[in-house]
């Protein structure tokens, strides 16, 4: 019996003497891994740019988890500084983290660290992307050269190193349920984006690094699914908008955004603007019911090598621009952006194979003194495609230009159909467009004209105007034809000053006069007239001025052909 018992408690301090030291085998491993190897790798890799700290860890073998109160990772301000390429500066804080359904003999094995899950209670991160150094030249065929998402992520996960303790680590679901993004987006001209994501959540699936396995550290962060979602959220570009983001969800193994009901708007109101700044203005308002991006390359995004993508669509653009003529012209011009300028501006490449716009809608409102509401050009059911949106960072050579045809139909009721090609790496404002307008009642233009000038058109019918025009080094050279039958105008005296804008009987004969003399001497109610075979064609040439948006240079341009043609 002392013999057998012997036996047994050998035998069981044994087993003890082994349990505890495969426990101690698990936790040395662990606890290595994430106080050591973690932190050195991370450094490494940054060119000790960035700083790893995890707090305390708990290993609990007999529930198979880890549970782990904080990993910080910051970054070292004066060591990025002196990079010649500085990376964006990080702020990240994961918070309660657990690791749950660890495989015990894979670690003790020493064949890694494989479990069913990791998550954290409570995620914060900040992110400041420095503005990108200037550009000294681009190679044409490589500068914005396709490549697929799956090769980019490559570039940036190749070279991550494991220790021989613990060779692979693979986690099958990794889960971020509350988090919040603060990120900031600068520019060299030291202007600021700012996204602010109070509610992000972020999934990942079938988490897997290893060395040995190329396939694995191809994968978008070294995962099968990567989704980040988030909902109610506010972006900033610039220190006058705001954008507010209904949802938001990125998919990077799809390589694909999708983004719903936006709406942005200035973020001061027109009256405090108004007491301000006192001169006229443009404000812009607008919604957008989704926009999605497709076969975007997240790794060329994260290596600051631009945009790069297959498609944007941008479904039920909602767009309301108010030109603000009420108030006396700024005596300091503001300087407006050509398509060449605003590209340069963004001092990233950007290669988009097409652009799609559909169902969408634009109104142009312009208020002028005296009038008692904005008169209203509305640009409805619009549709649009932009192909070869190519734009490289640096100096700028002439490219294939990018081009756009568009349909909508102006006041709801005349199908306009336009074509622009822009060069957009072109060394000044370049451009080329032409289009038509179809039939369409005259009267259908007094929402934007009766309350915009002094007269009303009271009859007349548009059969179709035609335009083409060559913008070169923003000179707008070309030609409008306008086809129209019956045009008379009325005086209405709206806005007026002297006797036309007086009321009462002298009011009204003078106006009834001045609409008599108008329609016999200066309107041209017929083109082409009577008699003529061929219409008039009205010569447009205007130039560019640095304070016109691009939608007034544009009208303005075909005004000039158009009045050429109406004014006898």
């Amino acid at each position: 019996m002392r013999i057998g018992f012997r036996t047994i408690a050998i035998a069981v301090i044994v087993v003890l003497v082994l349990l505890g030291g495969l426990w101690w085998r698990a936790t040395w491993v662990v606890d290595h891994l994430l106080h050591t190897d973690a932190p050195k790798a991370i450094a490494e890799k940054s060119g000790d740019v960035y700083r790893l700290d995890v707090g305390r860890v708990r290993f609990n073998p007999l529930r198979r988890r880890i549970a782990v109160d904080s990993v910080h990772l910051s970054t070292n301000d004066e060591v990025n500084a002196r990079r010649p390429r500085p990376r964006t500066a990080l702020r990240l804080q994961f918070h309660q983290c657990t690791i749950a359904g660890m495989h015990l003999f894979a670690i003790i094995a020493g064949r890694g660290l494989v479990a069913a899950s990791f998550g954290c209670a409570d995620v914060t991160a900040a992110a400041q992307v420095p503005p990108p150094l200037p550009v000294e030249g681009n190679e044409p065929d490589t500068a914005i050269a396709p490549s697929s998402a799956r090769q980019t992520f490559y570039i940036i996960q190749q070279g991550m190193r494991l220790p021989k303790f613990a060779p692979r680590l693979q986690v099958a679901r990794i889960d971020f349920p509350h988090a919040a993004l603060d990120l900031r987006l600068s520019w060299a001209r030291k202007a600021a984006a700012r996204f602010q994501l109070e509610h992000l959540e972020w999934h990942m699936t079938d988490f897997t690094l290893d060395p040995k396995d190329s396939l694995a550290t191809s994968r978008p962060l070294f995962s099968r699914t990567v989704k980040v979602a988030a909902e109610s959220f506010l972006a900033r570009p610039d220190s006058e908008s705001a954008v507010h983001i209904a949802a938001f969800t990125a998919n990077l193994p799809d390589s694909s955004i999708e983004i719903q009901g936006i709406a942005f708007a200035p973020t001061i109101s027109d009256s405090a603007f108004a007491w301000a700044r006192p001169y006229r203005r443009s404000l812009l308002k607008g919604a957008v019911g989704r926009i999605a991006v497709r076969g975007l390359e997240w790794g060329a995004l994260a290596l600051g090598e631009g945009v790069r993508a297959r498609m944007l669509q941008v479904d039920s653009l909602r767009l309301d621009v108010l030109s603000d003529r009420r108030r006396p012209a700024n005596p300091t011009r503001r300087v407006r952006r050509t398509p060449q300028q605003w590209f340069a501006d963004l001092e990233r490449n950007v290669s988009i194979d097409s652009v799609l716009l559909q169902r969408s809608e634009i109104a142009y409102r312009e208020r002028r003194p005296r009038h008692r509401k904005a008169g209203v050009l509305t640009f409805a059911r619009l549709n649009a495609v932009a192909v070869n949106v190519r734009h490289a960072a640096g100096p700028r050579r002439a490219a294939t230009p990018v081009t756009l045809g568009a349909t909508t139909y102006l006041q709801n009721v005349g199908r306009l159909d336009a074509r622009f090609e822009v060069p957009l790496d072109a060394l000044g404002f370049d451009m080329r467009f032409n289009g038509s307008l179809g039939p369409m009642p005259a009267t259908s233009l007094n929402a934007f004209i009766a309350e915009t000038f002094a007269v009303r058109l009271a009859k007349g019918q548009v059969v179709g105007i035609s335009f083409d025009a060559n913008v070169r080094r923003g000179v707008a050279r070309g030609v409008a034809v306008p086809r129209y039958k019956d045009l008379s105008i009325e005086v209405t005296g709206r806005g007026a000053t002297g006797v036309l804008g007086q009321g009462g009987v002298i009011g009204g004969a003078a106006r009834g006069i001045a609409t008599v003399v108008g329609n016999a001497t200066e309107l041209r109610g017929d083109n082409p007239a009577d008699g003529e075979t061929e219409p008039r064609r009205g010569p447009i040439n205007h130039t560019f001025t640095p304070d016109q948006t691009l939608p007034r240079f544009l009208w303005v341009s075909l005004r000039g052909g158009l009045m050429a043609v109406l004014q006898k």
